[in-house]
């Protein structure tokens, strides 16, 4: 009698982000220091990536239809650069300090409306309802929180290369990000 292999989970949480480069990711961090320093009230997180689409729970048999989509859309390097630190959401109690992203040319929002339009198509996003906001997460409130006074971020201008597809797994001490697939710029 033959043990059957251990199943794998039936579904995934998931998400599509670009990430940042790793020199970038450093400078973030050290700004990170020196504006959020030790706060009470703000988890400060790793800026790693730029989410263009959460997914949440998927059927873990969906993922081929997730990479054939992903890898269809055609994208080139996006040179942008952090514009000013933003409290989100802007009305309301504000949940999250983040780093809003310059794009110039387009082509994040080009690259997302791609995401979200062939995902959709293929019934594995909703999109929402509210305009995309290129944006990285650098902390969040542990209650609800007030704006403070924050310096910008001055890091130049950088390329985003790398759009990945990363399952996350949530545990006690805050999210795990694993990437599934990888989708370079053309």
């Amino acid at each position: 009698m033959n043990a059957a292999a251990p199943a794998g989970p039936e579904r995934l949480r998931l998400f599509v982000a670009c990430d940042l480069p790793r020199d970038v990711e450093r400078a973030v961090a050290a700004w990170q220091r020196e504006e959020l320093g030790p706060h009470d009230d703000l988890r400060v997180m790793p800026a790693l990536h730029l989410t263009l689409a959460f997914l949440g729970s998927v059927a873990a048999a969906r993922l081929p239809d997730l990479e054939r989509v992903l890898g269809g859309i055609a994208w080139r390097r996006a040179e942008c650069r952090f514009s000013e630190p933003l409290f989100l959401p802007a009305r309301g109690k504000r949940r999250v300090v983040a780093l809003e992203l310059d794009d110039p040319a387009g082509t994040l929002r080009r690259l997302q409306a791609d995401v979200s339009s062939g995902l959709a198509v293929e019934g594995l996003y909703e999109p929402e309802k509210r305009p995309w906001l290129p944006h990285v997460t650098v902390a969040r409130f542990r209650r609800p929180g007030h704006p403070f006074s924050l310096q910008n971020v001055n890091i130049g201008e950088f390329g985003v290369v790398r759009m990945v597809l990363y399952s996350s797994h949530l545990e006690r001490a805050g999210a795990v990000h694993t990437p599934v697939a990888d989708f370079p710029a053309s």
